[in-house]
């Protein structure tokens, strides 16, 4: 049997960032398969890791039965939920049903079919060892609204980064998210980012990170870990702007990524043991 990992359609990094937390636990990686085309795979059997936002092609949905899904940091976006659940008997054969938040585990249990919440891939990364953390980053901080002025009493160089990149091809994408990931570990101080596949991988290599996106489903996780977010704005703040931004704090979810790992590593080895 082979073993995938998935390709993704758009210009946010962040998804392949998803794509190299899962590789860090398979022997190897002999294909890759777009997201949103699972349906029409014609290869040969292959498991796939199936970790993410599914899906924008709701019609294409589920996918070949060439593919051996392994559900782990799944999460349905509402439109999709009518596809799946139209297709019920695909995730029962494929259970148990590994969810990235709550709302999509129940979701999932809502349907009679076994699910968990296994968090995501994103949150096991490490640290490398060449550490010289010398930088704070902002990464698409104000995306949904302004952060205000950055408290450095450290005059840390301050890196504005955007997680949207042109179009380029998949080995090119996996080799940028992978470099990037390693760049934070290396160099980042701190981190405030609207970006879950920044806030993720940061937290679980100990690296203080508030995070500024919006509250809903698709970021729930951020709050299971104990990721802090951006405190909500004040009246004042709301009229004459936000007030500097206070560093974040580092969270310690070495514990919890310690359970993420070993669950997805069981389940790995047990599907390619069972082949």
């Amino acid at each position: 049997m082979k073993i995938a990992a998935l390709s993704w359609p758009g210009n946010n990094i962040g998804d392949d960032v998803q794509s190299v937390a899962v590789m860090q636990h398979l022997p190897a990686v002999d294909l890759f398969i777009p997201r949103d085309h699972l349906d029409t795979y014609r290869g040969d059997r292959a498991l796939l890791i199936m970790n993410g936002w599914f899906q924008n092609e709701i019609r294409n949905w589920p996918p070949s039965d060439r593919i051996v899904p392994l559900f782990f940091g799944f999460h349905v976006q509402k439109r999709m939920r009518e596809t799946v659940a139209q297709n019920v008997e695909y995730l029962r054969r494929h259970a148990p049903i590994g969810c990235r938040d709550k709302a999509t585990m129940e979701f999932i249990r809502s349907l009679g079919v076994e699910a968990y919440f296994s968090y995501c891939a994103t949150l096991t990364f490490d640290a490398p060892e060449d550490r010289n953390a010398d930088s704070i980053y902002l990464v698409e901080a104000d995306r949904n609204r302004p952060v205000g002025k950055i408290d450095n009493p450290e005059g840390l160089a301050i890196r504005d980064v955007s997680h949207r990149l042109v179009a380029v091809p998949n080995d090119l994408r996996i080799e940028y998210a992978t470099e990037m990931v390693r760049t934070y570990g290396r160099t980042a101080r701190y981190v405030v980012t609207s970006r879950i596949h920044c806030a993720m991988p940061c937290a679980a290599m100990g690296i203080p990170v508030v995070f500024t996106g919006p509250v809903g489903r698709r970021t729930s996780v951020i709050d299971e870990a104990g990721i802090p977010r951006l405190p909500s704005l004040t009246l004042r703040e709301r009229i004459s702007g936000p007030a500097k931004l206070p560093l974040p704090k580092p969270v310690d979810i070495s514990d919890l990524k310690a359970r993420i790992v070993k669950d997805l590593r069981g389940r790995i080895e047990a599907a390619l043991a069972a082949g």
